[in-house]
């Protein structure tokens, strides 16, 4: 059966047929692996030969390759290809055979096209990276270490970090242990650079070998205490392995031994804010604004954590500061407009919000004007905002649509919000995320009509929506006799999302209401593992009372209030059973 070769694919392997490749005499032939150091300028020499008139047969070969290649006849486009390359010399059509092969998966075929893509151009890097991961591929261990070896001089004449480019050409092959093996082979070689090591440590952390990982991290930092990269790999390493408390010792240490190093300090700053150590975190970042006082990284931080933690008046500093150095302009608006929402002061947070006019934060500015005119009661201009907004970007309408049914809820009848879902309804006839949270609404006022008919109507739609399908199977148990057709409803969407912890709680919550306590304690308990919530603990702890439980319901219902004391789920669970 003929392959099908897209149109953007061949433009990764092909050229027009204007750049037919010319003739040349055959190149000198680098030494094997491309071994031989020159110049700091070229570390594989390669001697040109004047161009001789364009061969017949190489013009033969470099245009059936490319009609054969449109015409997904791809082996045959290689053959023509690597032939042009014999004859002319072009390490370009080379390496368009070579990639050829790759896509085609033919591995031997690829050894060939790279060893004369390499040839004819010794010092390309892609060469060398690629002819290392398909050797490894191959299991040809031998010839990708030349490889790894011929990217590190030719790295080291362009001044670049050889390891890292090594690295990426094997990393990611399916072979991890070899790979390693062959970094680690790398390194030792090179024993007084430190990146050897580190490029070993980081891909064994990628490919989650911890344990090999951190042995070479430790060994980093002890053949090279002041090349202070090794200490933030450990870190790394150890949050990856879930040890934060040790990442924080590493880093609090290397910071004590080098004060005055900003990458240090910043990862400790970052690896306190992980574990919630706000104010310590803040510390550091202070640290780091006295030793780069105009970093906008820096300022950044201190703004979004002062912010956080409620310290208004030095968050204003920070992002004003910001703007003062013509930095992240419109982020620190945003901020400034946050700061003032946190303080109410509703109009100068519009002010800093109609000064974000680009960046991932415009938009969440823009509703956010909508948001504040209506907490000041100004309900029609809030509306004319986003109807403004829908018009100015018409690739939002139907989140625009839902976002003022957000904005309004609090301010509005019901009827008008159900005005909107029919103007939004009627714009995108059939939306299935307008559908999905109208009927989500409807229920809250007690129209059940209405969730039946929109729900149903999603699940036409998309018979895959998951979410439909346990919307309507648990407010058909949870509010109707109706048992029988919710569990099958659920069971459908519970074999769509099988670990979904909502869908988990309706098929709990729908077995108790057919008097199947086993099942629906199982359920229940797995949803509460999954996700410790209120509602999910009102039903687990309804189904442990009726089962004789009590003791235990009741220290469900204490555990979820510590964490949401208002829960009306618990609240009335509670006050309908005990009392």
């Amino acid at each position: 059966m003929r392959r099908v070769f897209s149109s953007s694919a061949l433009a990764l392997l092909l050229v027009a047929c204007t750049s037919v490749p010319e003739k040349t005499s055959s190149p000198e032939k680098a030494p094997e692996g491309g071994e031989r150091p020159a110049s700091a300028d070229q570390p594989f020499e390669r001697p040109t030969s004047p161009a001789a008139e364009l061969d017949s047969e190489i013009v033969f070969n470099a245009l059936a390759g490319e009609v054969a290649a449109q015409r997904g006849e791809l082996d045959l486009a290689y053959r023509h290809l690597l032939q042009a390359a014999e004859l002319s010399g072009d390490a370009k059509a080379a390496e368009r055979a070579a990639r050829l092969a790759v896509y085609l998966k033919r591995n031997d075929l690829a050894v060939k096209a790279i060893a004369r893509w390499s040839e004819l151009s010794p010092n390309d890097m892609a060469a060398r990276q690629l002819g290392a991961a398909v050797a490894l591929k191959q299991g040809d261990l031998e010839f990708a270490y030349s490889q790894l070896k011929a990217i590190i001089v030719i790295s080291q004449a362009k001044e670049q970090d050889g390891f890292l480019h090594a690295m990426a050409a094997v990393s990611h092959e399916k072979n991890h242990e070899a790979a390693i093996g062959l970094l680690q082979r790398l390194a030792a070689e090179y024993p007084d650079d430190p990146r050897g090591v580190y490029v070993v440590a980081l891909s064994a952390l990628m490919n989650k070998s911890y344990g090999v990982a951190e042995i070479n991290a430790e060994r980093l930092i002890e053949q090279h205490p002041d090349w202070v990269k090794g200490y933030v790999l450990l870190s790394r390493i150890h949050i990856a392995r879930e040890n934060k408390q040790a990442a924080r010792e590493v880093l609090a240490e290397a910071v004590a031994k080098y004060p005055q190093d900003q990458l240090l300090r910043s990862s400790y700053a970052r690896t306190l804010l992980d574990a919630g150590e706000k104010a310590l975190a803040y510390q550091q970042f202070e640290v780091l604004e006295t030793q780069s006082p105009d970093d906008e990284n820096v300022l950044f931080a201190l703004g979004v954590l002062a912010l956080d933690m409620k310290r208004y008046r030095d968050a204003r500093t920070h992002f004003n500061r910001l703007r003062e150095l013509g930095k992240r302009a419109d982020d620190a608006a945003y901020y400034l407009g946050r700061v003032e929402e946190s303080e109410q002061r509703t109009s100068k947070a519009i002010s800093w919000y109609k000064k974000v006019h680009k960046g991932e934060l415009a938009y969440d500015a823009q509703v956010r004007i909508a948001q504040m005119m209506a907490l000041q009661g100004k309900v029609a201009d809030a509306r004319d905002w986003l109807k403004g907004l829908r018009i100015r970007m018409p690739e939002r309408s139907v989140q625009l649509y839902l976002v003022e049914v957000d904005v309004l809820r609090e301010h509005v009848s019901s009827e008008e919000i159900m005005s909107i879902y029919d103007e939004g309804l009627t714009a995108h006839e059939n939306n299935q995320d307008l559908l999905y949270s109208r009927a989500l609404y409807a229920v809250t006022i007690d129209r059940l009509d209405i969730l039946e008919r929109d729900l149903r109507k999603v699940i036409s739609l998309n018979p895959k929506h998951a979410d439909a399908l346990n919307a309507l199977g648990y407010t058909l148990t949870d509010q109707t006799s109706r048992h029988d057709e919710a569990f099958k409803l659920i069971s459908r969407a519970l074999k769509l999302k099988p670990d979904a912890p909502a869908i988990l709680d309706s098929m709990g919550w729908v077995h108790f209401r057919l008097g199947n306590l086993e099942q629906a304690l199982d359920y229940l308990q797995r949803a509460m593992k999954a996700l410790p919530d209120s509602e999910i603990a009102a039903h687990l702890g309804e189904v442990l009372w009726v089962t004789g439980e009590r003791a235990r319901a009741r220290r469900v219902w204490q555990e979820a209030l510590e964490s949401d004391p208002g829960s009306k789920y618990i609240l009335e669970t509670m006050k309908r059973l005990t009392e």
